[in-house]
């Protein structure tokens, strides 16, 4: 694994082009000439970036200007491209570095300092310039080609941005994602993604750390123009307090002021290949939300539904469940990965059972260290404590035990990924379900490295988005190498540079209890668009669904299935059986060739119309096959529209309502179906 990248990608290449270079990763090329910075990012075969990235600025009171720009290849493997990069003003000198994996990340390095002076100034060969070394100000700005930046997704999702009118976006749970809707300020956030429902590009940072903005909550800023969609990122907004030097008078300030240094990262999406079906795993979640009171192997072995006497595993195989996983409670100690000597069995025979009936078996995985771990006070300085002094979690689980938020900037991550390798390897489990562990929540716990205090004293958190990416890596190619699944659990935070690692993830649970309290029309369907259409992305997603009092399972449908993504059934009764119908749909149709068009774009309803309708077309023109996704995701009865069957191609199945090619479908509130139509030559 260490000269060539591991599936989907291809190696990374770089080329020389003029006075410039090209890295290209999969199927974005990212340039740079006459920069330190990528000058052209093109994604999908569409450039995204309206003008090079750029540091902009002010010196001694007048504005910057760079010159002696000079880049160099340092590396070249089929893994990485790492570029050297340097330019300097009258006053000062930037060094970049730009490191470029094959998933297409790129790692960026960027210091500032005092020029100084050159040999010849120094021996007095020739006579140097009066200099001041006064930065005023130095921003970061990617300005994007507005087609390709109409929805934006951030985390955290608190405190929330403020529009150029001076109205703070309302806070819910669902403010993170959604449409652009002009100017913004914002905090520091450590992801900020900007793009389409096709493509964008994902800015990153572990911390604010040596950032001076005037306003900390105008750290960032969206700069909304005619053609034009500017992220600027405010690194310094007056002169820079750590240079405020108070020592020895008529030291060098070239010498006596450190270099600046700013981290972050780029990653233009998708990340990779999105899966031509991506509907292939038929996957089963025991025991999420619903609980079941008894051992897993027991609850399987005997029937699950009343007045039945298949049991479990045979129900799992009849309704064409292709993996099971099984929740947190499958070990006693939560999120640990060895097995007390009763597990062991118990364990061996549900992966035995299911392996039996082609059906893999994958466990639950999350983000805790429980005091019930043998190792727990070795772990314990690996928890994860909120920038309120407060230790996060402390999840009371049985048997009796408290779980506390780890934070996987720490030793407790390495030993997670090599611990589920070893048991993956004895039990033949086959694959992984990390609940929330991508999450890249803030972290002051300095006794494993996060937090730090900026100039004016004040503690600021880490935020761990590059270690998540490298644990996830680390798990993607050993399942990758074993034909298994990296499956994530994210609710409302798309950790994309750690999601390029992840066969599928499963999102949806805060907006769940939001739409219980606040109705199904509180979830705006950019908000849907920006964070599950899962193609702008490049990786699969599934919508986790819940069952409240106002709102089921199959209420669920309508606003996952017409973004092109399916609810997982996390009950073995009526959830199961009836994604079982939708699965037997699906299956039937032909994904090879096919084309998406999703509701947006395909102009089958006018825009404001408020039946949803997205499909998949496939073959020849008078023998075309149409897989239809199509629903009412709103809280009232749609009279006014109707869908007559006949004026359309041949209906073949519906997996939802009992229709022939005669029937009006006439949707009620949250109502949807699933067909599969075709044309005869004759009709279409």
């Amino acid at each position: 694994m260490d000269n060539i990248p591991v599936t989907p990608w291809p190696p990374v290449k770089v080329r020389k082009e003029g006075n410039g270079y090209s890295i290209l990763s999969w199927d974005r090329i990212y340039s740079l000439r006459d920069n330190v910075l990528f000058t052209s990012v093109v994604s999908h075969g569409n450039e995204i970036l309206s003008a090079p990235m750029h540091l902009t600025g002010s010196e001694n009171g007048m504005e910057i200007e760079w010159r002696e720009q000079n880049a160099f290849i340092m590396e070249e493997t089929a893994q990485k491209v790492t570029i050297c990069a340097s330019q300097e003003s009258s006053a000062f000198i930037v060094n970049t570095c730009l490191e470029t994996e094959y998933d297409g990340y790129c790692a960026i390095d960027i210091k500032i300092m005092p020029r100084g002076k050159t040999v010849a100034e120094v021996f007095g060969v020739s006579q140097p310039k009066p200099n001041g070394y006064s930065l005023d100000r130095l921003w970061l700005e990617i300005p994007m080609k507005k087609e390709f930046a109409s929805l934006y997704h951030y985390y955290p999702s608190s405190p929330t941005p403020t529009c150029a009118d001076g109205r703070s976006v309302p806070f819910s749970s669902v403010c993170m994602s959604g449409c652009i809707p002009g100017s913004l300020t914002m905090p520091f956030k450590p992801l900020l993604w900007i793009g389409t429902e096709d493509q964008g590009l994902v800015w990153c940072a572990d911390s604010d750390r040596n950032w001076e903005p005037a306003h900390p909550d105008k750290a960032l800023e969206l700069i909304d123009g005619p053609d034009v969609l500017t992220l600027r990122i405010h690194l310094i907004d007056n002169t820079v307090k750590a240079w405020n030097y108070t020592g020895e008078e008529g030291l060098p300030k070239n010498y006596v002021y450190p270099p600046l240094s700013f981290q972050m990262g780029i990653q233009a999406t998708p990340v990779k290949p999105f899966p031509k079906n991506p509907y292939k795993e038929h996957i089963c979640h025991i025991d999420c939300f619903k609980k079941v009171e008894e051992e897993y192997d027991d609850y399987l072995s005997r029937p699950v539904i009343p007045d039945s006497d298949e049991s479990g595993y045979d129900r799992l195989k009849r309704l064409g469940v292709t993996t099971l996983l099984i929740h947190e409670k499958w070990n006693k100690i939560q999120n640990y990965w060895k097995l007390s000597e009763t597990t062991r069995n118990l364990v061996k025979n549900i992966v035995r059972e299911c392996h039996q009936r082609d059906i893999k078996v994958i466990p639950y995985f999350g983000y805790e260290v429980s005091t019930l771990n043998p190792r727990y006070s070795e772990y314990a300085s690996s928890r994860r404590l909120n920038p309120n002094h407060i230790y996060a979690g402390g999840w009371y689980r049985k048997p009796g035990q408290r779980a506390y938020t780890v934070c996987f900037h720490s030793t407790y991550a390495k030993d997670m990924a090599e611990g589920i390798k070893r048991l993956v390897e004895e039990y033949g489990f086959d694959g992984v379900y990390l609940d929330s562990t991508l999450q890249p929540d803030a972290c002051i716990n300095g006794e494993h490295g996060c937090g730090f205090y900026n100039v004016d004293g004040q503690l600021h958190p880490s935020y761990p988005i590059t270690v998540l990416r490298e644990f996830t890596r680390n798990l993607y190619e050993f399942f990758e190498a074993r034909g298994g699944i990296v499956n994530t659990h994210l609710s409302n935070c798309c950790n994309i540079p750690a999601l390029s690692f992840a066969h599928l993830n499963w999102d949806g649970e805060h907006s769940q209890t939001y739409i219980n309290a606040e109705g199904l029309e509180s979830v705006p369907m950019d908000y849907m668009r920006a964070e599950y259409s899962a193609r702008n992305f490049g990786i699969p997603y599934e919508l986790l669904a819940y069952t409240f009092e106002n709102w089921s399972f199959q209420d669920s449908l309508s606003i996952g299935m017409v973004h092109g993504i399916l609810s997982r059934p996390n009950d073995m009764g009526y959830p199961l059986e009836l994604m079982s119908l939708i699965w037997k749909t699906v299956d039937r149709y032909d994904f090879e060739q096919a084309e998406w068009k999703p509701y947006w774009n395909n102009h089958v309803f006018p825009p404001e119309s408020r039946v949803r309708l997205s499909y998949y077309e496939t073959g020849e023109e008078g023998r075309k096959r149409y897989l239809v996704f199509i629903a009412n995701p709103t809280d009232d009865a749609i009279t006014d529209i109707t869908l007559k069957l006949s004026d359309y191609p041949v209906l073949i199945f519906s997996a939802l309502q009992q229709c022939n090619v005669e029937a009006v479908l006439r949707f009620g509130p949250r109502e949807s179906d699933v067909l599969l139509v075709e044309e005869t030559g004759q009709q279409g």
